[in-house]
């Protein structure tokens, strides 16, 4: 019998052999095969094929084109710190604010303005090495400060779903955690992943892999913040659950500000006028694709205001928070602008829609709704905007949302109930003698519409303000719920004598019997000491995280533990729709073919700079990050991530390379 063939594997000793190092690559996911860089071909994992294929007539062809800059890698020097400060600036202001195209031509400006000067005249900064510094350098710098920032405080976690202009499904992070140095929650980008399948386990493992890719303690994880999709909060395979299982005490989150966005939605589709919608849908859609009839408008508003500029109507949809209550906001400030230039574009253009509308603007029902809806949707919106502030004090947020319930709940409820809106259903509260308001009631003497319509038109506005609380009241309770205990920590409650006992929040962190009674005789212990600070929670708490006594201990220890988690938890989705936002405006139409890894470098930069709220010109490279870019041939980025499209250079391998530069891949 003859001998048994197997494969050989590789070996990484290849990588270092002289006849070998220039050209052989390892391919990571088959042991027993290998690739050549030059030729673009696979060779079996023997060093008898590598040596014939070495001497094949392909690759010496192939090799001749990067004999010339492959030797140079040995021979290269190391540029200054003078020039690399200068080329790290480059790279730093590329990632920030242009296409990383520009830097060929930036590149070369620069030498030229400046090469009088030694840092000037040395700038070799192109496409592929700013890529390589982007990524290899700034982007781990940028995540070394927020790890360093983070520390060992808890944090928590918002997450949310996207796809981006090249269809590719992203799982967005972002972090909040208790920043020691500055004094305040920080919420910044974490991770950008993507996404091959979007459900409970997929998204439970790229956080998992997310959290321990920046070097932090998924036990240390306090909250979760997300939306109220199945896949987030279902009981049994959501994505809290599955995450639950490994931390124990987290919490789940679920956003406000889409909970207060789908309140509004559900009680105007159910309760409103199908015209009010038309109405504020078609007056967009009249501008929105006519420059013509833009100037027109912007006329005719100057001539009846003085000279003065309108306000740009704005879209209502469902993917902006309460939109709508800047939609109504505008219409109903120009009402009587745009009821003047329907009446005038029915005749001009003979338009069917210029027709409607001017009819419904001659409606003084439709002025009626609005007018009645505009303050109820601007307190809404109040509440949401609270909630996505990030300068927002979390021990008042509850007093925000329960003034909103309750002054839904006094529009229509018996003054002289006594129920708690909260929780109480109240639609057998209805006063039978509702307080109308002053101009809502002058639009209505003023109308030639019939008492039937009147009245039909305030029975649906009850129904509007029935369904909102309603919605309210189940989208809203388990916030409401943490809001409380959150409450408890409000500088205005810690300074009181007599205080209750934290026991039902610490019960919900799921800790020791002994550790609860250590916080609550620290709590009743903390009017002993008098505090600085006495009008900012989150200041207090910093102060009494770094108080010491005599002996150099901090007494308070536990209970500023536990404020600081409180502290952490996320309320609102804003920042993860924020990140979107920034995805969208780096990876565009243009660049729609940009790797995730530059993608999420960029990303990090941008987050990096905004936690230190400087710009590309004020922030100092430190010492050791310019030695890193001044080595920047010796570090090789990934090759799916270099510039790919028309923005960011397209074509065949010499098209990514610099003039004068060796091969980076």
């Amino acid at each position: 019998m003859g001998k048994t063939q197997y494969p050989q594997k590789f070996r990484d000793e290849w990588l270092v052999e002289s006849l070998f190092k220039d050209w052989l690559l390892k391919i990571e996911e088959n042991d027993t095969k290998c690739r050549c860089r030059f030729c673009k071909t696979e060779i079996n994992s023997k060093r008898f094929d590598l040596l014939q294929h070495s001497k094949s007539k392909k690759h010496l062809e192939a090799s001749k084109a990067f004999s010339t800059s492959r030797s140079m890698t040995t021979f290269v020097q190391q540029t200054s710190l003078k020039t690399a400060a200068a080329e790290g600036a480059l790279a730093l202001f590329i990632a920030v604010h242009c296409s990383i195209l520009s830097c060929d031509h930036l590149g070369i400006l620069c030498k030229k303005q400046f090469q009088e000067s030694e840092a000037g005249k040395n700038i070799r900064m192109h496409r592929t090495k700013c890529t390589t510094v982007i990524i290899n350098v700034l982007s781990p710098h940028f995540q070394a400060t927020l790890r360093a920032s983070i520390g060992d405080q808890p944090f928590s976690l918002l997450i949310d779903e996207s796809t981006d202009i090249s269809v590719l499904k992203f799982l967005g992070i972002t972090i909040m955690y208790f920043d020691l140095k500055v004094g305040k929650i920080v919420s910044t980008y974490l991770a950008l992943v993507e996404m091959e399948a979007c459900d409970a386990d997929a998204i439970q493992k790229a956080v998992c892999d997310a959290i321990e890719k920046k070097g932090l303690d998924i036990t240390k994880m306090v909250g979760l913040g997300s939306d109220n999709a199945s896949v987030m909060v279902g009981i049994n395979n959501g994505v809290y659950t599955k995450l639950k299982e490994k931390v124990p005490s987290l919490i789940h989150i679920p956003c406000v500000c889409h909970s207060l966005q789908l309140a509004v939605s559900a009680a105007a589709s159910a309760t409103l006028p199908r015209n009010i919608d038309y109405l504020i849908k078609e007056t967009y859609n009249w501008f929105s694709h006519s420059t013509l009839r833009q100037a027109q408008y912007k006329n005719l508003y100057s001539a009846i205001n003085d000279g003065h500029n309108p306000l740009k109507i704005v879209k209502s949809c469902d993917t902006r928070w309460l939109s709508i209550e800047t939609a109504v906001c505008r219409i109903l400030t120009q009402w009587i602008e745009l009821k003047t230039l329907f009446g005038i574009a029915r005749q001009k253009e003979k338009c069917y829609s210029a027709e409607v509308l001017y009819g419904m603007y001659c409606d003084s029902n439709n002025l009626a709704y609005l007018t009645y809806l505009h303050p109820i949707l601007k307190e809404v919106q109040m509440v949401n905007k609270s909630f996505e502030s990030n300068n927002a004090d979390p021990s008042k947020l509850l007093c925000d949302l329960t003034l909103l319930v309750s002054s839904v709940a006094k529009r229509f409820v018996n003054p002289y109930c006594r129920e708690d809106p909260l929780v109480c259903n109240m639609d057998s509260h209805i006063s039978p003698n509702i307080q109308w308001p002053y101009e809502f009631t002058q639009i209505l003497q003023d109308s030639k519409s019939s008492e039937e319509s009147k009245k039909l038109l305030k029975e649906r506005l009850v129904s509007f303000l029935q369904i909102l609380l309603k919605q309210l009241q189940q989208r809203l309770p388990k916030n409401i719920a943490l809001m409380e205990k959150v409450s408890m920590i409000s500088i205005k409650n810690c300074l009181r004598v007599i205080k209750e006992p934290l026991t039902p929040f610490l019960e919900l962190l799921k800790l020791d019997v002994q550790i609860i009674d250590k916080i609550n005789f620290q709590w009743q212990n903390l009017t002993h000491v008098k505090w600085i600070e006495k009008a900012n929670t989150i200041k207090f708490w910093q102060e009494v995280a770094e108080y010491s006594d005599a002996s150099g201990l901090n007494p308070y220890n536990e209970l500023s533990s536990v404020a600081i988690k409180l502290l952490s938890l996320p309320w609102s989705n804003a920042d993860v729709e924020r990140l979107f936002s920034q995805m969208n405006i780096v990876k565009t139409k243009l660049r729609n073919r940009m790797g995730p890894k530059l993608l999420d470098s960029i990303l990090t930069i941008k987050a990096g700079l905004r936690r230190v709220e400087m710009c590309c010109s004020q922030y100092p490279l430190p010492p050791e990050v310019l030695t890193l870019v001044s080595k920047a041939y010796n570090i090789s980025p990934s090759q799916e991530n270099l510039p790919q499209n028309n923005n960011e250079g397209e074509g065949h391998l010499g098209e990514y390379l610099d003039v004068d530069s060796p091969i980076l891949f």
